[in-house]
């Protein structure tokens, strides 16, 4: 489905109903699967219903079963789990799965662009751990339960992404704990650093010196989680307010919560607008116009799902914006980096690679045209939002953004 943007004109003020931290609800239903007793998962109030990666990641974990007598679900069936497009849940359900009776077979599937993404690291880690997974010629995985033994110290590649970490974090109490050696730098730390606070708090003393985590053994203690408004929906809103020169509120989360994206609010405030909370969420005023700087620089090593969202307001923007940080982009839903510039020029934005995969966009005033989605939710929102401010926008594909907010379309 290909979406025509209508631009928005400046002062307008709304307010935004998004879908539960998808980051956090997964996270969650994991924890729920392996507590001891039933835990309550509680989206915040007024959020509205989660997008396909978090049902598929529901779906999922509801098949394995919760744990039972030393083990991930009671019984031995086969079992064929489909993932879709969501990267963090099949990498949760494949180190899930191994939790599984000792001989439980289970094929771990998705689709062929999540199913080509990089998942060596995962399975290599847990073959250190004693796991019996092999990854088939199409990509899927087959996961053969029993065999996982805590006690040891693994070293973990997490260069192309931090949910391998989480993956086996989540795991590593109920195995008898783990210590993770990692390895590549900062990729998206703070969603790991969300998983390990999320740890804590149902009673999982987890300990971190730099690059080293140490998780004990321990049994998750069933504490109800809280599920605040996603960031990273928000953060669609909150762009929007500073591209499009309005008011953007979105309740039911704080500035200071542990979501990844909550990393766009400084970098707004920084382009003039304005940040405001209250106990019910986080308004973002970006009516009295953008600050224009010669230069700008934005390190997205941590929260790079904002790469289409801070190029999109870069776009707009006078001056020079550098992005860095994002290599590992280019291994997501699409090749980010290349979807971003090329959706950028075919608007008449100068945008440009540059070493180590540094993104330099020329601001200014861009004009409409035709962008191509690539199948990613992600370039959906951020040229969607470009377009309540650059007349004649069309966005093919625009059906994908569904995958994690499937209001988006009818709410721009």
């Amino acid at each position: 489905m290909d979406q025509r943007v209508d631009p928005i004109g400046p002062g307008w003020a709304c307010t935004f109903a998004v879908p539960p931290s998808k980051s956090v609800h997964q996270r969650a239903l994991a924890l729920a699967a392996l507590a001891d007793g039933e835990l309550a998962v509680v989206p915040a109030p007024g959020t509205r219903p989660p997008g396909e990666d978090v049902q598929r990641c529901g779906e999922a974990i509801a098949t394995l079963g919760t744990w039972d007598a030393g083990a991930l679900g009671a019984s031995r069936p086969s079992l064929a789990l489909d993932l879709g497009e969501s990267g963090t849940a099949f990498r949760f359900a494949i180190a899930l799965a191994a939790l599984r009776p000792a001989g439980a077979r289970t094929l771990v599937r998705a689709r062929p662009v999540l199913l080509q993404r990089p998942h060596t690291p995962l399975l290599r880690a847990l073959r250190a751990l004693g796991g019996h997974v092999k990854r088939r010629s199409s990509g899927a995985v087959r996961v053969l339960g029993g065999g996982l033994a805590g006690g040891r110290t693994i070293t973990l590649d997490v260069s192309r992404s931090s949910q391998f970490a989480s993956a086996l974090l989540l795991v590593a109490p109920r195995v008898g704990g783990v210590t993770i050696v990692l390895r590549g730098g900062g990729t998206s730390r703070r969603y790991l650093d969300l998983t390990i606070a999320m740890l804590r708090a149902q009673g999982i003393e987890v300990e971190v010196d730099g690059d080293v985590i140490v998780v004990p053994a321990g049994t998750p203690s069933a504490a109800p989680i809280n599920v605040p408004a996603d960031a990273s929906a928000a953060a669609c809103w909150w762009t929007a307010a500073v591209v499009a020169g309005g008011a953007a509120t979105v309740r039911g989360l704080q500035p200071d919560g542990r979501q990844a994206d909550l990393a766009v609010l400084p970098i707004l405030a920084s382009y003039g607008a304005s940040v405001h909370a209250d106990a019910d969420g986080v308004t973002v005023d970006g009516s009295h116009g953008r600050q224009a700087a010669p230069e700008r620089d934005h390190d997205l090593t941590a929260s790079p799902d904002l790469l289409f969202l801070v190029g999109a307001l870069a776009a707009v923007t006078p001056g020079v914006t550098t992005l860095r940080g994002v290599a590992h982009a280019r291994g997501k839903e699409s090749d980010r980096i290349a979807v971003l510039v090329d959706g950028l020029r075919a608007l008449g934005v100068e945008a440009a690679l540059g070493a180590d995969d540094t993104v330099r966009i020329v601001g200014g005033v861009p004009h409409g045209g035709r962008v191509d989605a690539a199948g990613d939710h992600r370039a959906v929102f951020g040229f969607g939002v470009l377009g309540l401010a650059v007349p004649g926008v069309e966005i093919l594909g625009a059906e994908v953004a569904a995958k994690s907010q499937p209001a988006f379309l009818a709410d721009l």
